[in-house]
């Protein structure tokens, strides 16, 4: 039985080589092809989106005495880490059990005086209202940061997700929509973030010889380990190379020739690999749609998301720990993400009363189970799982 990997990003031995051959100048080609790509008058690469996060932070942290960065409760729990770094101090806000985002209301009912930026987040690849958002915020002193790093590709309202804040930043990280290994990129229509936020970025150093080389055999052995054939062979082996623990800091690195090169070639064939992402949402919209037990996510009206996977949530964790055993005995390789909310990882955000101020965070992260989208996944496998699915929810 072949296994299918969680995440993945089809590379050809093409698109290493492309990358092998180009240069530094291939960077600015890149960021050019993004440009032109989202529709965005400004793309800044950089080594990662944390780093894109934590320059524009510090870019806007610059432009204003503020202090406060809003960002929901249940997301990627490394975001504290850029705001920490960077000397702010972060905001948690609720998350809705129907659309897994944190609402624009839910934000503005929280920004006070000292709120330097708020952060909605495109969880999944799930668009949330960041144009209301921004509009509401427009001359308060509040930046509308716009975290697209799940979403590349995403739509709302005709625009690409990481254009519809005064900032946004989006990632290539090896569990992205589109992966160069790692990387990212700061988004932004905005002449006057654009000229705060690039000397940021250009004094992050530049990798030596033995990280680009490293970059070099990890992107090749990655388009292996992903693909079915390569990822059953190498299983035991890639598993050690999984994230399994929080990270406690980050380091800020340059882009590479390299990665800029093999983004050129991916960039362009991004369309068909988005494309490839929304059909395998829909035949999980189709297959589980009236399927009892099975909570889908209510999309925002206008969008046309590009999953990075697909969320259900699941009546309990009981459930989900049963239904989660039967995806993964299928070969497919279903995940549960962050078991905790924000809040319950980091103690400052704990109440001393012992009540949980964000109790549909928690809900979420006890109830999430999350199905593998990705170009590699055939849509045969799709089906099987969800047969799988129903079958653990009727011996419930």
């Amino acid at each position: 039985m072949l296994r299918i990997p969680s995440a993945g990003t089809p590379v050809t031995c093409f698109d290493l080589l492309k990358g092998l051959t180009c240069t530094g100048a291939s960077i600015e080609a890149f960021e050019e092809d993004l440009e032109i790509f989202l529709s965005a008058k400004c793309c800044q690469v950089t080594g990662s989106g944390t780093s894109a996060l934590y320059a524009i932070l510090l870019a806007l942290k610059g432009m204003s005495d503020r202090h406060e960065v809003l960002l929901p409760a249940y997301t990627a729990p490394s975001l504290i880490l850029p705001i920490r770094k960077a000397g702010l101090n972060p905001v948690l806000c609720e998350v809705s059990t129907e659309t897994l985002n944190t609402g624009s209301d839910v934000f503005l009912d929280r920004v006070n005086s000292n709120t330097l930026a708020v952060m909605p987040v495109h969880m999944f690849g799930l668009a949330t209202d960041v144009a209301r958002l921004t509009e509401k915020l427009e001359g308060t002193g509040t930046y509308c940061i716009e975290d697209a790093c799940s979403a590349m590709g995403t739509e709302i309202g005709g625009h690409q997700a990481a254009t519809l804040g005064d900032v946004g930043f989006i990632s290539f990280n090896r569990g992205k929509n589109l992966s160069t290994l790692s990387g990212g990129a700061v988004v932004t229509n905005r002449k006057d973030l654009a000229e705060a936020i690039i000397p940021h970025l250009d004094g992050y150093p530049i990798p030596g010889v033995k990280r680009r080389l490293r970059n070099h055999v990890f992107a090749s052995a990655l388009a292996l380990a992903v693909k079915p054939s390569g990822y059953t062979l190498l299983h035991s082996l890639v598993s050690k190379f999984k994230y399994t623990e929080l990270h406690t800091d980050f380091e800020t690195w340059s882009y590479t020739g390299f990665q800029a090169g093999l983004g050129r070639a991916l960039l362009k064939k991004a369309v068909s690999i988005f494309d490839k992402r929304k059909c395998n949402g829909r035949t999980l919209i189709r297959q589980l749609d009236s399927v009892k037990g099975v909570q889908l996510p209510d999309l925002l009206e206008g969008s046309n998301p590009v999953y990075n996977q697909f969320p259900i949530l699941l009546p309990d964790e009981d459930t989900r720990a049963r239904a989660h055993r039967a995806i993964v005995e299928t070969g497919l390789e279903s995940t549960l993400l962050y078991p905790d909310p924000i809040h319950r990882i980091y103690g400052e955000f704990r109440e001393a009363s012992g009540v949980d101020s964000y109790p549909e965070a928690t809900d979420i992260s006890k109830r999430l189970l999350l199905f593998p989208v990705h170009p590699l996944v055939p849509e045969p496998r799709l089906e099987c799982a969800t047969d799988a699915l129903k079958s653990a929810l009727e011996q419930a």
